[in-house]
C-alpha cells in the first residue's frame, strides 16, 4: 500500500499513512476530518555531480548529450533510410545535404552531419 500525507484543516496537524489509494480522508484527534495531499513531485531537481574532477552537474550536460545522440541517430540511421526509401529527389536529398557527390562524381548517402565532415 502507498503512503500519503493526511493534514487537518482545523488543526493544522499532518500525519502520514499507509493506506488504500481509494481513500480520499482519515479521522484526525482533534474528531475532525483530514484530507488526503496530492505528492509534490514538481519541486524535486537532479543536481548532482557526474565527474567530481570536472565538477560538471548532470543537468546541464545531459542536455547536450541527448542533442549529439538524436543528431547521431538521424544522420547514422534515419538519412540512409529516407535516401534508399526512394520517396525523395536528387534535387531535394542534395538540398538538405544527405548525399553529395565525391570526386569520382559517384552519388554518395552521408552517415555523419555535414559540419562533422
Amino acid at each position: 500500500m502507498p503512503k500519503y500525507t493526511f493534514t487537518c484543516s482545523k488543526c493544522n496537524s499532518s500525519e502520514q499513512k499507509f493506506t488504500n489509494p481509494s481513500i480520499k480522508t482519515a479521522p484526525c484527534e482533534c474528531g475532525a476530518e483530514m484530507s488526503r495531499e496530492m505528492p509534490k513531485l514538481a519541486s524535486l531537481k537532479t543536481t548532482e555531480v557526474v565527474d567530481k574532477y570536472t565538477n560538471k552537474k548532470h543537468v546541464v550536460d545531459q542536455k547536450q548529450v541527448l542533442k549529439e545522440r538524436k543528431l547521431d541517430y538521424y544522420w547514422e540511421k534515419l538519412v540512409p533510410e529516407m535516401v534508399n526509401s526512394g520517396t525523395y529527389s536528387i534535387e531535394t536529398m542534395l538540398e538538405k545535404g544527405w548525399v553529395y557527390y565525391d570526386e569520382k562524381k559517384q552519388l554518395v548517402t552521408r552517415t555523419k552531419p555535414p559540419e562533422k565532415s
